[in-house]
C-alpha cells in the first residue's frame, strides 16, 4: 500500500491556498526483498538487504518531523518497489512538481551496472537502480539515463531539486552487515548483457540547480552499519541522519558533506560521498533554500585521542591551512593546528576550552589563517600622519603635474618614483638612472617638480606618485590582516607585494602591486602584476584589500608547493597542437593556434611508480590570480585508472566523459596549470579550485612558510590508531605554464 503522509492540521483550511504555495514534495524508496518467494530459473541472483527499508522510514520520518514536507510518498514493500511501480512514482514527481517547490528523492537499495557497447562514455557501461522484481530477468533495472529524464521533468519546472542514492553504482559494492555471517552484497553473480544501445547525451541535472548525493564513489563500497539501537542501517544514511540532527536547519551543502565524511571516518568507513551540485547550490541549504554562510572553511572532528589530547581533523593542505592555523567552534572553543597530513586531513590540540567538551563531528571555523611565522603573503604598506583628506588634497595637487610630465599607474614602468618613507617621515624621489633626492616631510606640486627637474635621466619623464596610507587606515589594515595568512611588513624589502596609493579621477585609491624582483621567478612569474585599486572612502576597503591578499597568497602557496619527495605522479600536463599535430610541454604559445590539452607520460617516474588509481585535479592560475577548475568538468569522472586509459598511451588527451577540451589562444598573458594527483577525494573540489581573480580585466629568515608545510606533510604523524607512523604520502603536484604570445 502507498503511504502519503499529509499536513498534520488545518488540512480543510489550507487546502484550498495549495496551488498558489510552493510545497514540499518527496518520493522515498526503500528496498530490502529482492528473492522471489517462489524460486525461477533465471540465473539472476540477488541477496536481500537488511537495511534498505529502515533508512526509508526514518528518512521519512526526518522529513514529516524536522523539515514539514507536505507529501512524502514511501515505497517499502516489494509490490510498491517494482519496475512499473518506480517508473510510475518517477513520473508522478514529474507531474506534481510546480515552479517553485521543493522536491526530493531518497533511494535505498541495490545499483548496478548495464554493459553498453555503443556507450559513449570510455567503460562502456552505464548504471542503474534495481527495482524488487530484478530476478525476472533482461530489462528490469532502470537506467542512469532514464534517471535523468525523471530528475530534468523536475528541473525543467524550475522546482529545487534534491535527489540521494544509498546504493552502488559499480556493479562490485557490499553493504556489509556486521550481523550476518556472510557480508550481503550489492552486487549480481551475473551481469546485465550488453544493451547494445546509442544513448544520447543527456544535461546533468545538476547543471540545472540539482544537488544529487551518493553515497560512495564508483569504485568503493557502500556498507551497512549496525545504528545506536543495534540494528542494521546503511552507513551513509546514518551518518547522514546523524549530521542533520546535529546541524540547524539551514546549514549550507559544503558543510554537511564535511560532517558527514568526518562521521564516517569515526565510525570506519572508507567509502566517499559524492555530493553534486553547482557553487551556488552547495552554499545553499539542503533543500536549495539561501543561507547565510561564513568565507572561512570548517574543519570537522574526527577522532580524539584523549590519553595526548591530539585531536585528527578532516581539512588539510587543499583548505590552504598551514601549522599554526587557529580553528574556533560556536562554544568558543579554539584548537590550534599542529600536523598536516596530506591534502585532506590535519592535528590539531586544545588552544581555549576543555578536550571533554569536543566531540566527533563537531565544526570548526578558521579564525586565525596561520603562524606568523608562517605566513602565505608577505605585504608593506608605508604610512604617514596625514588622514585621508589630507591624502586626497595633496594627490590632486600633484596631478596638476601631468601638463608638465607623464603620469602614470603604480603597475606601469616610469622613470622616476616619489614615494613616502615612514622610517624618516621623509618624501624621496627616485630615479631608474641611480639618482635620489630627500624632499623633506612635506611637499607640494611645485617642490616635487623642482626635483624631478634636478634629476633628469634618459628620455622624457614617466612619474610614479606612491601615496601613503592614513595612519587610520593602516592601523585598520594591520589589525585585519593578523587574523589571516598575509603579513604585512614593516620594511618593502622582504614583501612580494606594496600597496600604492594614487589618485584617479577625484577620487584616492590604493592596489596591490608586485614588486619587480619577483616578476622573473619561475615559480611565481604568473603571479598578478596588481589587483583592482580599492577607493578609500569605500566602506569595504580594508576587507577587499584583505580579501584580494588572501587570494594572491593562495595562488602563491599552489605555485611554490612541490610534491613530497618519495611520491610523484608519473603523468603531467601538454599541450597537443592540432595544427601541426605535436606536444608542446611548456612554454610559449601563440594567437589563433587550435590546442588540446592533454597527459603526458614520464618514463622515469612511471618505471617505479606502484599504480595507485588516484583522484585528479586540474586547475588553472591566470595573471589574474583567478582559479578555473578544469578537471571534473560538471562532477565528470576524474579518477585516474578510466581518465589515462589504463596507462597504456605516453599521451592521453584529457577526455570529459567523450569529449576533448580544445580551445583556440586568444589574448596574451601567462597561465599556470596544474595537476593535482590525491588518493583520497578532495571535499568541495568545486568551489574550492574556482576563485575569482583580483583584477577584472583579465584574460580568462628561517624557513620559508611552504618549506615549513612541506616538512609538517612529510614528517612523523598520527593514523586511526594514534600511534606514531610514518606518513604514506598519498598526493602529488605539478604544473606547467604556458605564456600567450602574439601570432609571429
Amino acid at each position: 500500500m502507498k503511504k502519503t503522509f499529509p499536513i498534520l492540521i488545518f488540512i480543510l483550511l489550507l487546502s484550498s491556498f495549495q496551488t498558489a504555495h510552493a510545497k514540499k514534495i518527496a518520493l522515498v524508496i526503500g528496498i530490502d526483498k529482492y528473492v522471489p518467494d517462489t524460486p525461477t530459473n533465471t540465473t539472476l541472483t540477488w541477496r536481500n538487504l537488511n537495511g534498505a527499508v529502515r533508512d526509508a522510514n526514518a528518512m521519512a520520518n526526518v522529513l514529516q518531523c524536522k523539515y514539514q514536507f507536505d507529501e512524502i510518498k514511501l515505497l517499502d514493500t516489494p509490490e510498491e518497489t517494482t519496475t512499473e511501480g518506480l517508473k510510475s512514482a518517477f513520473q508522478w514527481l514529474g507531474k506534481s512538481a510546480k515552479a517553485g517547490d521543493i522536491v526530493f528523492i531518497y533511494y535505498a537499495g541495490h545499483g548496478s551496472q548495464v554493459a553498453n557497447s555503443k556507450h559513449f562514455e570510455a567503460d562502456k557501461t552505464q548504471e542503474c537502480i534495481v527495482p524488487s522484481d530484478a530476478y525476472k530477468g533482461e530489462q528490469s533495472y532502470i537506467l542512469d539515463t532514464e534517471l535523468n529524464q525523471y530528475l530534468l521533468a523536475v528541473t525543467n519546472k524550475n522546482a529545487k531539486l534534491t535527489a540521494i542514492f544509498d546504493s552502488c553504482h559499480s556493479g562490485s559494492v557490499s553493504r556489509n552487515a556486521v550481523t550476518a555471517a556472510t557480508p550481503v552484497t550489492r552486487s549480481l553473480n551475473h551481469k546485465f548483457p550488453d544493451i547494445k544501445m546509442e544513448v544520447p547525451r543527456t544535461t546533468p541535472p545538476s547543471t540545472k540547480g540539482a544537488l544529487i548525493i551518493s553515497a560512495a564513489q564508483n569504485n568503493e563500497t557502500a556498507s551497512e552499519t549496525v545504528n545506536e539501537e543495534g540494528l542494521p542501517q546503511g552507513a551513509f544514511t546514518d551518518a547522514f541522519l546523524k549530521a542533520i540532527n546535529a546541524s540547524p536547519a539551514q546549514e549550507d551543502v559544503a558543510t554537511l558533506e564535511k560532517r558527514i565524511r568526518s562521521l564516517l571516518r569515526y565510525d570506519g568507513k572508507v567509502q566517499t560521498p559524492t555530493f553534486e551540485g553547482q557553487e551556488d547550490r552547495m552554499a545553499s541549504s539542503l533543500f536549495g533554500e539561501e543561507v547565510a554562510t561564513s568565507e572561512n572553511p570548517l574543519l570537522f572532528v574526527e577522532k580524539i585521542n584523549k590519553s595526548n589530547g591530539e585531536i585528527k581533523m578532516l581539512g588539510g593542505a587543499a583548505l590552504k591551512i598551514t601549522k599554526g592555523t587557529i580553528l574556533k567552534n560556536s562554544k568558543g572553543i579554539e584548537l590550534e593546528v599542529s600536523l598536516l597530513d596530506g591534502m585532506t586531513n590535519s592535528y590539531a590540540k586544545v588552544k581555549t576550552g576543555n578536550l571533554a567538551d569536543v566531540k566527533e563531528g563537531d565544526a570548526f571555523e578558521v579564525s586565525v589563517w596561520a603562524h606568523k611565522s608562517a605566513p602565505n603573503l608577505v605585504v608593506y604598506s608605508a604610512k604617514s600622519d596625514l588622514n585621508d583628506s589630507q591624502i586626497t588634497k595633496l594627490g590632486q595637487d600633484l596631478m596638476s603635474l601631468s601638463s608638465s610630465y607623464q603620469l602614470i599607474k603604480p603597475w606601469e614602468i616610469g622613470t622616476h618614483t616619489l614615494a613616502f618613507n615612514d622610517v624618516t617621515s621623509t618624501w624621496v624621489l627616485s630615479n631608474t638612472c641611480g639618482q635620489q633626492e630627500d624632499l623633506g616631510k612635506s611637499i607640494s606640486s611645485s617642490s616635487v617638480k623642482k626635483g624631478v627637474d634636478k634629476l633628469k635621466c634618459e628620455g622624457s619623464v614617466k612619474l610614479l606618485i606612491n601615496l601613503p596610507l592614513s595612519s587610520e587606515k593602516y592601523n585598520a589594515l594591520s589589525a585585519s590582516l593578523k587574523e589571516s595568512a598575509t603579513k604585512l611588513s614593516t620594511s618593502p624589502l622582504d614583501a612580494t607585494y606594496v600597496l600604492s596609493g594614487f589618485e584617479s579621477e577625484g577620487k584616492l585609491k590604493y592596489a596591490w602591486v608586485l614588486q619587480s624582483g619577483h616578476t622573473q621567478s619561475s615559480e611565481t612569474k604568473t603571479l598578478p602584476y596588481y589587483a583592482d585599486p580599492m577607493t578609500v572612502s569605500s566602506q569595504r576597503f580594508v576587507y577587499e584589500l584583505q580579501s584580494q591578499a588572501q587570494k594572491i597568497g593562495a595562488a602563491k602557496r599552489w605555485m611554490t608547493l612541490n610534491s613530497p619527495s618519495n611520491m610523484a605522479f608519473p603523468y603531467e600536463l601538454c599541450l597537443i597542437n592540432l595544427d601541426k599535430n605535436e606536444v608542446v610541454s611548456e612554454g610559449k604559445i601563440f594567437e589563433g593556434q587550435n590546442m588540446r590539452l592533454a597527459f603526458k607520460k614520464n618514463e622515469t617516474l612511471y618505471a617505479n611508480w606502484k599504480k595507485k588509481n588516484m583522484f585528479l585535479y586540474v586547475f588553472i592560475i591566470d595573471d589574474a590570480g583567478g582559479m578555473q577548475l578544469v578537471l571534473p568538468y560538471n562532477f565528470s569522472d576524474n579518477k585516474s585508472d578510466n581518465i589515462l586509459e589504463g596507462y597504456a598511451k605516453d599521451v592521453v588527451p584529457v577526455n570529459l566523459e567523450g569529449q576533448y577540451i580544445d580551445f583556440t589562444i586568444e589574448g596574451t598573458g601567462s597561465d599556470k596549470m596544474f595537476l593535482l594527483a590525491s588518493e583520497e577525494a578532495i571535499p568541495n573540489a568545486e568551489q574550492l579550485f574556482n576563485v575569482d581573480g583580483v583584477r577584472a580585466a583579465s584574460r580568462g629568515g628561517g624557513d620559508s612558510p611552504l618549506t615549513s608545510l612541506l616538512g609538517s606533510i612529510n614528517s612523523n604523524t598520527r593514523g586511526l590508531s594514534m600511534k606514531q607512523r610514518r606518513v604514506e604520502t598519498v598526493w602529488s603536484i605539478s604544473s606547467k605554464t604556458f605564456e600567450s604570445c602574439q601570432a609571429e
